[in-house]
């Protein structure tokens, strides 16, 4: 599975995790079905009327916001968890899984793609307004050798005294 790394998601806006959202919910096609992890199941059940919701198979509680004020209303942090399926409340058709990560000096939006192939379709189509406004795209090793970069510029702040 091919991992990939969103950089600069959060700059060139008044409101950072309304461009994240936009970026997030621009991935899904039309008949895709974008999910957000809202939790497990044992912490407490989901209250929002209206929302579609699923559980999976290791008790985590799924939702489906309509757009992104709705996704807001009920989880407004940009620490989210989503995954895109191409069948409605199928985990095994499952085509991206995007996850915020945080490094030392940054915050990326990581893409893990199940399907090879479609995040490279998405780059040239419904992310590429995204990329022409200054998001970077970091393969695997690219964001490796950046984590190693950022660890080695704050050296000092990780030293065990």
């Amino acid at each position: 599975m091919p991992v990939y790394y969103l950089s600069n998601v959060f700059q060139g806006s008044s409101d950072p995790l309304d461009n994240l959202l936009d970026l997030v919910f621009s991935i899904p096609e039309c008949n895709e079905f974008l999910f957000f992890e809202y939790g497990y199941s044992y912490q407490g059940s989901f209250s929002k009327e209206g929302v579609e919701i699923f559980e999976d198979n290791t008790n985590r509680i799924w939702f489906r916001p309509k757009n992104k004020k709705e996704e807001r209303e009920i989880d407004d942090s940009f620490v989210i968890n989503c995954i895109v399926l191409v069948k409605d409340k199928e985990m095994d058709s499952c085509k991206f899984k995007l996850s915020i990560v945080e490094a030392p000096e940054s915050i990326e939006l990581m893409v893990t793609e199940f399907r090879s192939g479609n995040f490279q379709e998405l780059l040239k189509t419904r992310l590429k307004p995204y990329l022409e406004r200054g998001v970077k795209v970091l393969t695997e090793e690219m964001y490796n050798n950046m984590i190693d970069e950022q660890f080695s510029r704050n050296q000092w702040v990780f030293k065990k005294k």
